[in-house]
């Protein structure tokens, strides 16, 4: 597989649509759709929802339109050998069909990265994209095959809200309680919360929220001067003992240490 043209998060207004009733030749087309999109396809027009995707075969007629006020996706051209069409087969990877992920985000994040080395003119750029392109591909049959999307699709609104959770937990930290909190928001027990969260997501609600807090603590002691207690707080810490205790036990030094050895 090589990458010929790619984007990530692009921007158009209401207006965009793209109509190729005869396909794009040689090259095939992988598209992530981040806002609520119309594909036509057979004739019949449907509604696609954000965090949805598609890989469009060359002969493969393309015809999607915005169905919003912005429409927003994470694309890229690709040419596919013999052997590639085979891989897509063994990773049983649906083709010309619209798939609902659920959460797009590791795909997207992969397509972030692809597209900066395409563009660069770093050494082995060509290498990366096209190993990255394969690892995509491999975790795109993992989520499509698992229980993360079948939950997403039978359960969509629970999905939707333990995806809500998952964003706090890892951008607004400060705004997670304990786990017992977060079970009442579902009114669910906390084993159900935790079991379904972990079902989802792969981890534990725990995990995420001790990686969240380190992450957010290392970026505050290495880009601030904020003192130790006032750091503890903002990342959800009871006080600044507790916070120093879980950061050398994972760190594996003191938050003080750690501040003076990135200077």
């Amino acid at each position: 597989m090589e990458i010929h043209s790619i984007g990530y998060h692009h921007y158009h207004d209401k207006d965009f649509v793209i109509d190729r009733p005869d396909g794009i030749g040689q090259s095939w087309l992988f598209l992530v759709f981040k806002t609520r999109t119309i594909v036509r396809q057979n004739g019949v027009d449907t509604v696609v929802l954000p965090d949805s995707c598609i890989i469009y075969s060359g002969d493969e007629p393309e015809y999607y339109k915005a169905d919003d006020e912005t429409y927003i996706d994470d694309w890229f051209h690709f040419t596919v050998e013999e052997l590639d069409i085979q891989l897509f087969r063994e990773l049983a990877l649906p083709i010309n069909k619209v798939i609902y992920l659920g959460d797009a985000y590791e795909i997207s994040s992969i397509i972030r990265t692809m597209t900066f080395e395409h563009y660069s003119s770093n050494i082995y750029s060509a290498d990366v994209v096209e190993l990255n392109m394969k690892i995509l591909f491999f975790r795109l049959a993992r989520l499509i095959h698992s229980d993360i999307r079948l939950l997403s699709e039978n359960s969509h609104s629970k999905y939707d809200l333990f995806l809500h959770i998952r964003n706090r937990i890892y951008n607004q930290i400060s705004s997670i309680g304990s786990v017992t909190d977060l079970a009442k928001q579902f009114s669910m027990s906390i084993s159900d919360f935790q079991h379904t969260y972990k079902k989802i997501f792969n981890t534990s609600v725990t995990e995420d929220i001790r990686i969240s807090r380190l992450t957010h603590a290392k970026n505050l002691l290495t880009t601030t001067n904020l003192p130790l207690k006032h750091i503890s707080q903002q990342i959800g810490y009871a006080n600044e003992y507790n916070f120093m205790r879980h950061f050398k036990k994972h760190i594996g030094m003191t938050p003080t240490e750690y501040r003076k050895k990135t200077l």
